[in-house]
């Protein structure tokens, strides 16, 4: 790759590469022609795409956050668009591939192998057929995979498990020892009257185990079972589905709402009438569980895991899934989505020391909905559409990303500030209530058995276990005066977990976030949405400071990056 020196990229232009799979062949566009020699091949972009219209932006993190995941584009193929549609030989989610060069003189100043990639996706919503142009012209959204994708969490883990009905459970041919439910004469499990079309749980960790604030743990039920069968000779016993997949538990305990409990119960598991894995008790008499199951009763079944979780993880054998790092990677691969894996990789360490724990019984959320609205808001992470499909974005606000720049800038011709330093609309926050481990059987859809506070000062005369005191909660506090807030995890039992999530929301929210802009030479284009850079900018007094990328666009002429940083006197030096 030949190198250029600062003032040289003033003079130069940029090409577009576009690559898109198409029935097996590839096809290659560019904003003007342009060849490559490669290992003794000429490798020709035919021209024929117009300027992509690229602005990718990063929600604020603690948020539902993914940056902007599509790009217009516009193309014209050497085929008639149309007639292949007509002929179910669409365009339609075609893999493409979004790439570009330096040029000089309409020369790259790369090699092929060197082409700097920008986006990865599908092709979505082409519009084509305009009376004016060539039967091959065609405009389309390129879009990550994981829109399109999405599917339900439920049914994506149990599968035919997921509605409680007859014919799920009347396994037959799948039948394994002496233990599974019965069958009448007919083949058919009976599944109890008041439990039809309930949905098998989908179980997260290990829900109900919980820390007080002085240290002592305890359990309590939080996750609903199911009775599908009961028999009442030669013996009274009733068959209990706890999670509709394997589960990592041993034994679990089983309660009902009368306030009556039956302890260490081992979990079997057995196979559905479609094959998939089921997790279940029994429970024989004598019980003080209610089994009387009058039509329309209203008696129900919670769980307690104090002996193991529930899903097991595909990555840590034995274990149930429980680190935020692995639930995304799991919930990614679920939907198949394009993600970078090693990126990934290298911040599971960090995501796994957040626990997560919980049940899903709700047949219409969505894998990346669930990623999104109880997973991601609170965790120190947000997703990126990229070149090698998602890729994680650790918060710019945390000390280890702190030390790890991907790049050292000094304001100057090639990256000019463009626009004035502005706030961000960010909400002050330094006194903040986390409630967590929401009681599964309970009426009260509102109640939680946890609570954390993270605040700039301890109640005075009270030694609350429970009050963190955080560093940037008291110079918040210094300078705006208290500012409230609660918030609520509904997937989080673990106490360490709860407060890791409150601190990192105080280091967010207690002091104000500025935002400004930087025109870049081409060379710039390297960096990416997320990228944490060093920069120093003697006009408002930035010296080495880390900033945050948090949008990139493309005028015509330059990279327009728009940058996010924290007026913080604790973590930055002045």
């Amino acid at each position: 790759m030949r190198s250029l020196a600062a003032f040289e990229y003033l003079s130069t232009d940029i090409c577009f590469l576009l690559e898109v799979d198409i029935g097996g062949r590839t096809y290659r566009f560019s904003t003007f022609p342009i060849s490559f020699e490669y290992q003794g091949d000429s490798i020709t972009y035919e021209g024929l795409l117009d300027n992509p219209d690229i602005s990718i932006s990063l929600d604020e993190v603690g948020k539902i956050k993914l940056s902007q995941s599509s790009i217009s584009m516009a193309v014209t193929f050497p085929f008639d668009v149309s007639m292949r549609q007509i002929q179910g030989k669409g365009i339609d989610r075609s893999a493409c591939r979004l790439f570009y060069v330096t040029t000089k003189r309409k020369q790259p100043q790369q090699d092929f192998d060197e082409k700097i990639p920008l986006f990865s996706g599908i092709i979505v919503d082409p519009v084509y057929g305009y009376p004016r142009f060539s039967s091959g012209y065609v405009e389309f959204s390129l879009e990550n995979t994981i829109t399109s994708s999405d599917q339900s969490l439920l049914r994506r883990i149990v599968g035919e498990n997921a509605f409680l009905a007859a014919t799920q459970f009347s396994q037959e041919p799948y039948r394994v020892g002496a233990l599974a439910p019965p069958v009448d004469p007919d083949g058919i499990t009976e599944v109890i009257k008041p439990h039809l079309g309930k949905c098998s749980p989908v179980i997260i960790g290990s829900p109900g185990s919980i820390e007080e604030e002085l240290g002592e743990s305890y359990g309590f039920p939080s996750t609903p079972a199911y009775q599908i069968a009961n028999q009442t000779s030669p013996s009274n016993i009733g068959w209990y589905v706890i999670a509709g997949h394997p589960v990592a538990a041993s034994t679990v305990d089983i309660y009902d709402n009368q306030g009556n409990v039956d302890t260490n119960k081992t979990v079997e598991q057995q196979v559905g009438s479609k094959g998939q894995v089921y997790s279940f008790i029994r429970i024989t008499t004598p019980t003080s569980l209610d089994q009387t199951f009058t039509i329309n009763n209203d008696i129900e079944y919670w769980i307690r895991w104090d002996d193991g979780g529930g899903l097991v993880s595909p990555y840590d054998v034995g274990s149930a899934l429980e680190g935020g790092g692995d639930l995304l990677v799991f919930l990614l691969d679920s939907i198949g989505a394009d993600f970078d894996r090693q990126a990934f990789s290298s911040v599971r360490t960090l995501l796994n020391r957040y626990i997560f724990a919980g049940y899903i019984n709700d047949p219409e959320i969505k894998c990346y909905q669930f990623m999104q609205q109880y997973i991601i808001p609170f965790l120190p992470v947000s997703l990126v559409a990229g070149a090698t499909g998602l890729y994680p974005v650790i918060d710019h606000r945390l000390d280890e990303t702190y030390n790890n720049p991907r790049a050292s800038i000094v304001a100057s011709e090639t990256f000019s500030r463009i626009s004035p330093v502005s706030p961000s609309d960010n909400e002050i926050v330094n006194d903040l209530t986390v409630r967590f481990a929401p009681q599964g059987a309970s009426s009260n859809n509102d109640t939680y058995r946890g609570v954390a506070v993270i605040r700039y000062e301890r109640l005075e005369g009270v030694n609350a276990q429970y009050e963190i005191v955080s560093p940037y909660a008291i110079v918040s506090f210094q300078r705006y005066g208290r500012r409230e807030q609660s918030i609520s995890l509904e997937y989080v039992h673990d106490r360490s977990t709860a407060i890791r999530i409150g601190l990192d929301y105080i280091r967010r929210k207690a002091l104000p976030e500025k935002r400004t802009s930087y025109r870049a030479a081409f060379s710039f284009g390297y960096l990416d949405v997320g990228d944490i850079i060093s920069l120093s900018d003697s006009e408002i007094h930035l010296d080495e400071h880390r900033v945050q990328i948090v949008g990139k666009r493309y005028d015509g002429a330059s990279w327009i990056y728009d940058i996010l940083y924290q007026e913080n006197p604790i973590s930055e030096r002045r």
